[in-house]
């Protein structure tokens, strides 16, 4: 009885073998593990990836291009990118290393190698750049540089608009006017530690705190500086400063005054409030005089004012080399 038993067990258990075996042999699916979302939802890759977005009116407002796309969930991982925003029909073309579209906020953030070049030629570089077309604005957090013909600046926390033609920095301001007509002279570099706006239509520049112009000539300080160039040459016209300004020259005489307006082409300065001289010795003792005339109009401060926009040859004042040769 015993005997029969243990073969019964031996039997039934052996006919189970057999059924999981043919199971698995012919219905691999129903035994196969389960896969996790995470799995399941891989992402999607496509080949020279291609997408345009339209303005309710019809108008193109971005597109973009790029080698290869993983396309996974709401956002779009782009490798090889060409993006073109559009704030007016002739578009800023803007290419980088990586970037990646956001589908729900509408942003493309790009990366490494970011470079944003407009019809008329000027530069915008940098590591990291979003395109946020419906705003129609360019951002970028880390140092930027936007390059014209004759004009660098650098800076961090820079916001322009579609067609570069108005950008902002924040930070660490440095910005670098040349004169093609002074190639062996080195640059007029500006810097400043807030705000500076640079609107390339209007072909002004706005420092301010703590601004510092400097070349071979010397130096000229102010709390806030408004810089008017020639849209054509982009060599410098005006530059009018307020609060705390300071003429330093390279011997070290100096002026102080409440305001001033240095009129690059013409040699000629106006300077506001109580001025006050400093001068120095010569070194055969004779006295060095800083013969500066000093006119009693006043600049209204953080206002571009021009007291006398068409001068007269006989009015110009006798300045010394910094004024009279021009800062630009």
């Amino acid at each position: 009885m015993l005997k029969r038993l243990i073969l019964s067990c031996i039997i039934l258990m052996l006919g189970y073998a057999a059924f999981v075996h043919m199971q698995v042999h012919f219905f691999p699916k129903k035994f196969s593990p389960k896969k996790s979302k995470t799995e399941t939802s891989t992402a999607s890759t496509v080949y020279r990836f291609s997408f345009s977005k339209y303005l309710t009116t019809g108008e193109r407002e971005i597109e973009i291009e790029g080698d290869s796309a993983n396309i996974l969930g709401h956002e779009i991982q782009l490798m090889n990118v060409i993006a073109k925003a559009y704030a007016e029909e002739t578009p800023v073309v803007i290419t980088a290393d990586q970037g990646v579209y956001d589908k729900t906020s509408g942003v493309v953030h790009l990366n490494e190698n970011v470079v944003a070049t407009t019809d008329t030629g000027a530069r915008l570089l940098t590591e990291k750049l979003d395109i946020v077309s419906e705003k129609k604005r360019m951002e970028s957090s880390v140092l930027t540089n936007v390059k014209t013909e004759n004009i660098d600046v650098v800076g961090t926390e820079a916001i322009g608009d579609s067609a570069l033609s108005n950008v902002k920095f924040k930070k660490n301001v440095t910005v670098s006017f040349r004169n093609p007509q002074e190639a062996g002279m080195k640059p007029t570099v500006i810097t400043c530690d807030g705000l500076l706006e640079i609107d390339y239509e209007k072909n002004i520049a706005r420092f301010n705190d703590n601004v510092v112009a400097v070349d071979h000539r010397g130096t000229l300080k102010a709390d806030h500086m408004d810089v008017i160039y020639d849209k054509a040459t982009e060599q410098l016209d005006r530059m009018i400063g307020t609060g705390n300004v300071e003429i330093i020259k390279p011997d070290g005489s100096s002026t102080l005054s409440e305001s001033v307006i240095y009129y690059a082409k013409e040699g000629r300065t106006v300077l506001g409030g109580d001025p006050e001289v400093t001068a120095y010795q010569s070194e055969d003792g004779a006295e060095n005089p800083f013969d500066l005339a000093i006119s009693s109009e006043h600049v209204e401060s953080n206002k571009v004012t021009d007291p006398n926009p068409s001068p007269a040859a006989e009015d110009k004042s006798e300045l010394p080399s910094f004024l009279t040769k021009g800062i630009a």
